[in-house]
């Protein structure tokens, strides 16, 4: 458990999530939705039950190339965000990353603080090489954040998502560790 100062002054609780946990970031996850068209679902959206997401979390903490970090802000769930490692052979040294943060806490530097610790993650585990993620092409501040730690562009693909009629272009962008 780390705790970092935000922009703020407000104390940040990073964590990596348990199966008792699961609850609370189903629960999360499909608030945090209802407040950006970023995330590949929508409010209400997050598919998994209590039950899958704590299997879901315990799989994950086998996994040496994944972790699932949990921040909190006076006891509020404030950010998930995870690596997640590969399980196919060939893929074994890459994972994905996704990051996501309740809208009232977005401008405290928390994208940053959760980046460093991913990152650090990421180049301690050895067979992890790359990290690559999808960030919709219109958010430019997420795009930014990941140039900020190095992350390249590798592409666009056009309309992969749609909300409400709208379509939307992913960038693809990718970290060699």
């Amino acid at each position: 458990m780390e705790t970092r100062e935000l922009k703020n002054g407000q104390i940040m609780t990073i964590r990596e999530a348990t199966k008792e946990d699961a609850g609370n970031i189903v629960t999360y996850l499909n608030e945090v939705a209802g407040e950006t068209d970023y995330l590949s679902f929508g409010k209400g959206e997050f598919s998994f039950s209590l039950e899958e997401e704590a299997e879901y979390i315990e799989e994950g903490v086998k996994n040496p190339g994944s972790i699932m970090l949990l921040s909190f802000i006076e006891d509020e769930l404030a950010s998930v965000s995870q690596l997640i490692g590969h399980t196919k052979k060939r893929e074994l040294h890459t994972c994905e990353l996704t990051i996501s943060t309740r809208k009232k806490f977005w401008g405290l530097g928390i994208g940053t603080l959760i980046m460093e610790e991913l990152i650090k993650h990421a180049k301690k585990t050895e067979r992890l090489k790359l990290v690559y993620l999808e960030a919709v092409s219109e958010n430019k501040r997420a795009i930014n954040l990941y140039k900020k730690f190095g992350f390249i562009e590798a592409g666009e693909i056009p309309a992969l998502m749609q909300v409400e009629g709208r379509y939307m272009d992913v960038t693809m962008m990718y970290l060699v560790l």
